[in-house]
C-alpha cells in the first residue's frame, strides 16, 4: 500500500508545483492584457493556460482514481470512456493511434480494481504504438467465454514475434502477490487482441 499512498503525494505535489507557475503566467497574462489591450498574444497564451490547467485536472482525477489497488463497482463502458478521453493527453497515444469505438455489449459491471484494467490497456497501447507510426485500433466492450472482455482489433498485420511481445500480460509491484486479473488471448482471426477478466 506505501507506493499508492507514495504515488498520490507525488501527484498532488506535482500538481501543486505546476499550478504555481501556471498561475504566475495565466496573472501576468491578463495583467499584460489590461495595460496592453491590442495585443491578441496575450489572450493566446491565457488559452493555453487555461488548456494547461484543464488538463492537468483530467490527468489528476484520472490517476488518481487508477492509482489504488481497491476493487470499485465499475461499469466497462463508462471506465473505457473515460480511459479514451484520458488518452487524448498522452501524446504518444495521442499521434500514433487513431480509434474507433465500437462496444459488442453495454452494461458490463463488475468489481475490479480500476488500476488493473488502466495498466493493461495502456501496456497494450504502448507495445502496439512501437510497433508503427500510425494504427487504426476499434476498441470497446465484448464478451468471451461469457466473461466480460476489452478488446483491440488492429486493421494492419502483427508478425508472430508482435504478438508473442503483445500477449505478455503487465508486470508490476502494484499486484501485491496477487495473479493479474486479466488474461491477453489473440484471435489470429480477425486480428483482435482480448482482455479476458478472470
Amino acid at each position: 500500500m506505501n507506493d499508492k499512498i507514495l504515488a498520490r503525494i507525488i501527484l498532488e505535489g506535482l500538481v501543486h508545483n505546476l499550478n504555481n507557475h501556471l498561475n504566475l503566467i495565466l496573472g501576468y497574462a491578463q495583467r499584460l492584457s489590461k495595460s496592453h489591450p491590442e495585443l491578441k498574444e496575450t489572450s493566446i497564451i491565457y488559452d493555453a493556460g487555461i488548456n494547461i490547467d484543464n488538463t492537468l485536472k483530467d490527468l489528476a482525477r484520472h490517476l488518481e482514481g487508477n492509482s489504488f489497488a481497491f476493487e470499485q463497482d465499475t461499469c466497462l463502458n463508462d471506465w473505457l470512456d473515460q480511459e479514451l478521453e484520458y488518452l487524448q493527453h498522452i501524446l504518444i497515444i495521442k499521434h500514433k493511434i487513431v480509434f474507433t469505438r465500437q462496444d459488442q455489449v453495454q452494461g458490463q459491471n463488475l468489481k475490479i480494481q480500476p488500476l488493473y484494467l488502466a495498466l493493461w490497456y495502456e501496456s497494450k497501447l504502448l507495445r502496439l504504438s512501437s510497433f508503427a507510426d500510425c494504427l487504426q485500433i476499434q476498441t470497446g466492450i465484448c464478451r468471451q467465454d461469457q466473461q466480460p472482455c476489452l478488446y483491440l482489433k488492429l486493421k494492419h498485420k502483427l508478425t508472430p514475434k508482435q504478438i508473442k511481445a503483445l500477449c505478455q500480460d503487465p508486470q508490476s509491484e502494484l499486484l501485491l502477490g496477487q495473479a493479474f486479473p486479466l488474461k491477453s488471448i489473440w484471435n489470429s482471426e480477425d486480428k483482435t487482441l482480448m482482455g479476458l477478466l478472470l
